[in-house]
């Protein structure tokens, strides 16, 4: 398979596409390591939270607050998710706009690109669970 090399000032406005669906993936990933954490009933690092005393009502507290913070993450994430692709709809119909027919051509080298990277990534989450 043949890959497309982007020259001179078109390579900043196809970087930024590129950087943005690399967010949108990564962000996707990490909605799903949370939707198995909570599914799991795992708690992930940065979720941990330490209470000084051990009586009953604070390990209830505990498995509380690490859900509810699970659960405003995923929130969150879905937030930034609208905000990725809006972004990245204007940017694509601006370069479908600029490169006409070769488009579909550079969007599909990209894809294949990035999909490999965050195969990679999906396995190290399926790992952790």
């Amino acid at each position: 398979m043949w890959h497309l090399k982007f020259i001179g000032t078109s390579q900043g406005p196809i970087h930024k596409f590129t950087s943005l669906k690399r967010k949108l993936y990564n962000c996707n990933a990490n909605i799903y390591f949370n939707q198995e954490c909570l599914k799991n009933k795992l708690i992930p690092t940065y979720a941990k939270l330490k209470f000084p005393n051990a009586s009953p009502a604070t390990k209830y507290t505990q498995q509380k607050v690490t859900g509810m913070r699970i659960k405003d993450e995923i929130k969150f994430l879905h937030a930034k998710k609208q905000q990725l692709n809006q972004q990245m709809y204007y940017l694509h119909l601006t370069l479908a706009n600029t490169w006409n027919n070769t488009w579909q051509y550079m969007l599909h080298t990209i894809e294949s690109k990035l999909q490999k990277e965050v195969q990679k990534k999906y396995q190290n989450l399926d790992k952790k669970n």
